[in-house]
């Protein structure tokens, strides 16, 4: 072999020995790139799991990085712990007041009209963060959550107000209210006076609701003024009121019975609201003051019992007449959406008449045969008791006074009786009177009656209306009135005859 052959072969040699070494560094380096890769991706995977892991553990939980009174306690708390965090900050979050006479009161938000929603606040604390799923986790990036509330600032006003400045000291508006004496509205007189400058209470309640539970302490001051609604504002008011007052709200079963809503029952429903901050006067009726009156009183008042009808007959079956005229057994269907009619027609002020809805029980028809009849004389101061036409028992009584109190002479029929009646009445010059437990008691006229008369032993006896008469009816002595009372119902025909004597017949 010559000695290029040899340096050739050399060459050749030296190339494929550095090739060699060069592939074999290209496959350690593609080994350790693909390890490099491999580790990443592995990575990857555990911060997936993890992120998704972290998102399941915290979807019914609060956000890392979530304050609530001044706290991040609640991170990571299921809504019972927040449910109780919520109820404590309330419990614990309080104003404390101070006048500029040194006087002070501690005060809970719902003592100054906050109505908190427990339930809101709840919800906000658990779903604060919860809108971003990357930086939901990120306890750096902090979210405050306060209470969800309503404030009612002129409530609060007047709370203020009565707590801090007494009755006599106080500026009262000239309002609307209801007189009973003259049964409508009059306006009431307004004063000047001194009230409490509230901004600064108002300005404290948005920032403790802002951050809850703790205790704010806040200076008011006080300040003269004059009544804070004129007497022309309270006066439209009234006359609006008594308008409505005038219009009548009568309410019906559907029968035989109904009634008109009194001018007081209707003041009882209507609330008044002088609103001092804005200087007005404002009225409602309130559907719940009507529909606590109207379910105790509608029943009261429309509710009837079923009464047979009794019809007299002869013993030849002739109708005489109606003793006692029937009526439908009514019972009232009462609800909510009947009282919410009649506010709306309440509200109308225009008349209105409603039927209640009822229940109805028809009633029926009893046929009575009655034999008996009862003659009153007044010529010779008798009655007379006929049975089928056969006299049984004559009584002398001493019927009503000469002229106006003269017992009407016709033909009537017993129609309503009482063992024992307190009677009341007028008499001629105006003047009332009262006879307690009168017995024996039955009408045939009106309100004219045979009765028990122990007061009146000497006209029974004499016969002497001209000088011991009633007012119309019969008087008896006991024994014989009781009598009448147990053998002469419903339906016994009384024929009143005769003149008027001018003086005692016995």
């Amino acid at each position: 072999m010559s000695e290029s052959q040899e340096n050739n072969m050399s060459v050749f040699e030296s190339d494929d020995t550095e090739q060699f070494e060069v592939s074999k560094k290209r496959v350690k380096g593609n080994k350790s790139a693909l390890v490099l890769l491999y580790s990443f991706i592995i990575f990857l995977i555990l911060v997936v799991a993890a992120f998704v892991g972290s998102q399941a553990y915290f979807h019914n939980r609060v956000a890392p990085g979530v304050h609530f009174a001044g706290s991040s306690e609640v991170s990571g708390a299921q809504i019972e712990k927040v449910t109780d965090a919520v109820n404590r900050a309330i419990e614990n979050t309080k104003i404390e007041i101070k006048d500029d006479s040194g006087k002070s009161s501690v005060e809970t938000l719902k003592d100054l009209s906050v109505s908190v929603d427990k339930s809101a606040t709840v919800q906000n604390v658990m779903r604060a963060k919860h809108n971003n799923v990357f930086t939901m986790l990120m306890p750096w990036l902090q979210e405050n959550v306060g209470l969800k509330a309503k404030l009612d600032n002129e409530s609060m006003d007047a709370y203020i107000v009565k707590k801090f400045v007494s009755e006599k000291d106080r500026a009262m508006p000239y309002t609307a209210k209801f007189d009973s004496s003259s049964n409508s509205y009059v306006v009431e007189d307004g004063v000047p006076g001194r009230t409490i400058i509230t901004l600064p209470v108002r300005e404290a309640i948005k920032r403790v609701l802002e951050n809850p539970g703790k205790t704010v302490k806040v200076t008011v001051g006080s300040r003269k003024v004059e009544a804070p609604i004129k007497r022309d504002v309270a006066q439209k008011t009234v006359d609006q009121l008594n308008n409505l007052l005038s219009k009548k709200i009568t309410l019906d079963n559907g029968d035989s019975k109904d009634f008109t809503l009194s001018k007081a029952v209707l003041a009882s429903w209507i609330k008044i609201d002088a609103d001092c901050a804005k200087k007005k006067i404002s009225y409602k009726v309130d559907s719940s003051a009507a529909n606590a009156w109207l379910s105790k009183e509608l029943a009261k008042n429309l509710n009837q019992q079923k009464v047979d009808q009794e019809d007299t007959y002869n013993k030849q079956g002739k109708f005489i007449l109606t003793t006692l005229k029937g009526e439908n057994g009514i019972e009232v269907k009462y609800s909510k959406d009947f009282a919410n009619k009649v506010v709306q027609a309440v509200e109308k002020s225009a008349d209105a008449k409603l039927s209640v809805p009822t229940n109805v029980v028809k009633f029926g028809i009893e046929k009575k045969t009655v034999d008996m009849r009862v003659v009153v004389n007044k010529s010779n101061q008798t009655i007379s008791v006929y049975k089928d036409d056969q006299l049984l028992k004559t009584f002398p009584v001493c019927s009503g006074s000469n002229g106006y109190y003269e017992t009407p002479n016709g033909t009537y029929f017993i129609y309503l009786r009482y063992r024992v009646q307190d009677m009341r009445g007028f008499n001629r010059n105006g003047s009332r009177y009262f006879l307690p437990g009168i017995t024996w008691v039955s009408y045939f006229n009106g309100g004219i009656s045979f009765h028990t008369a122990l007061w009146n032993n000497v006209g029974i006896s004499q016969g002497y209306p001209a000088k011991y008469g009633s007012h119309g009816c019969i008087n008896m002595y006991e024994q014989d009135a009781k009598w009448v009372f147990e053998n002469c119902p419903r339906g016994t025909v009384v024929e009143v005859v005769g003149e008027q004597p001018d003086g005692p017949v016995r």
